[in-house]
């Protein structure tokens, strides 16, 4: 089904986002990460929705689409969810109920600071870290290309990311972590992708669901 709208851009940091101005849950019937073809301007694009609790949800604007929509007060907006994105997970022969392995432990893969999302992937996929690059692309990883990663893999996820907002986390079994401007992987215990770990520096983490 599709939703048509007028939305304005609203920037947050250095990110840039359109707030979708219904209830999504009460909407669509969908809740956590989900999957869109937004269309703006007959300019059209794949994403996951930004979460902002109780059914709220932002759409975010790659860097690229800015350039090219430019500055409106309001834009024409068609939403439509989709079952997954094709960018990356598109013919994955892998599923939430067939993933590519079950994680019991981790295996240590080094990578430039700019794979270091890449490499986390690579670690929870047991795969190698050029096997995630060709798939990912070489661009530095962000959230979504992280979770899309994961979706291809099988690998489970928590349905919200966590921001400690300065306060002591505590990290479950196993997540993803975004650490002084790094992606850290997070595994029974210890962390994987850097030697030195500030805990107050982590800004955000994403639990991994482990198989029992």
């Amino acid at each position: 089904m599709q939703y048509q709208f007028c939305g304005a851009l609203h920037k947050e940091g250095n990110r840039t986002f359109i707030p979708i101005p219904f209830n999504v849950w009460e909407e669509t019937g969908l809740k956590g990460n989900i999957p869109c073809r937004a269309c703006i301007q007959n300019r059209c694009f794949e994403c996951k929705l930004i979460p902002k609790g109780n059914g709220t949800y932002w759409i975010p604007i790659a860097k690229r689409m800015l350039t090219v929509l430019g500055t409106q007060e309001e834009y024409e907006i068609i939403l439509e969810p989709i079952e997954s994105l094709t960018r990356i997970n598109h013919n994955s022969p892998y599923a939430k109920d067939n993933p590519i392995r079950k994680i019991t432990g981790i295996e240590p893969i080094s990578a430039p600071r700019g794979n270091c999302g890449h490499s986390c992937v690579a670690m929870l996929a047991g795969v190698p870290l050029a096997d995630v690059i060709d798939l990912m692309s070489k661009e530095k990883a962000s959230w979504s290309k992280i979770l899309e990663a994961l979706d291809y893999y099988g690998i489970s996820y928590a349905n919200k990311t966590v921001y400690p907002k300065g306060k002591a986390a505590q990290l479950p079994e196993c997540c993803i972590v975004y650490n002084d401007g790094r992606f850290l992987l997070w595994f029974d215990g210890a962390f994987y992708g850097a030697e030195i770990v500030v805990a107050a520096k982590t800004a955000s983490y994403r639990e991994i669901i482990v198989s029992a």
